[in-house]
């Protein structure tokens, strides 16, 4: 008996790709590995993301390198869309495709809305390692990243 079908390929049906839009976007390794917290792997990543966010792919607001999840907060930049800037990410991530580990297919994503307040988003993503019960209330999480002066995007 086939397996059934993932449609997830509906997903991407209904994206818009907005340069200057506001994303939220959770990426999980596959099968839930927990491998991303491995010091390697977490530093690559938040260098990617640096990476990415220097050369106007992304402007990063914020990120969380969970275990076997990453959460972003970023806005999306000029030069790629939305999938080519996740894709970009997830494979140099996986160092090209020469871990030992993979991403899970595909990820959520969620284009903020004007009504909602991104301070709302970047707690989540500071909150999470912490309401998973990671790390004690009075640690810091090492795998935090918040390189921009204001959530709420003034830079001045």
């Amino acid at each position: 008996m086939p397996l059934p079908r993932r449609k997830t390929t509906r997903l991407r049906w209904g994206r818009i790709s907005g340069a200057g839009a506001d994303y939220f976007t959770t990426l999980c390794t596959q099968g839930r590995a927990p491998v991303l917290t491995h010091d390697t792997a977490a530093i690559r990543l938040l260098d990617i993301l640096g990476q990415m966010h220097r050369e106007s792919d992304i402007r990063l607001l914020a990120a969380t390198i969970m275990p076997d999840h990453v959460h972003l907060l970023f806005t999306l930049g000029e030069r790629l869309s939305y999938g080519r800037a996740i894709a970009k990410f997830k494979t140099l991530g996986r160092d090209q495709g020469r871990a030992d580990w993979r991403w899970q297919e595909d990820g959520f994503e969620h284009r903020l809305r004007s009504h909602e307040k991104m301070e709302d988003y970047g707690f989540y993503l500071y909150m999470n390692p912490y309401q998973a019960g990671l790390i004690a209330i009075c640690e810091r999480w090492p795998w935090w990243c918040c390189p921009t002066p204001s959530l709420s995007g003034d830079t001045s």
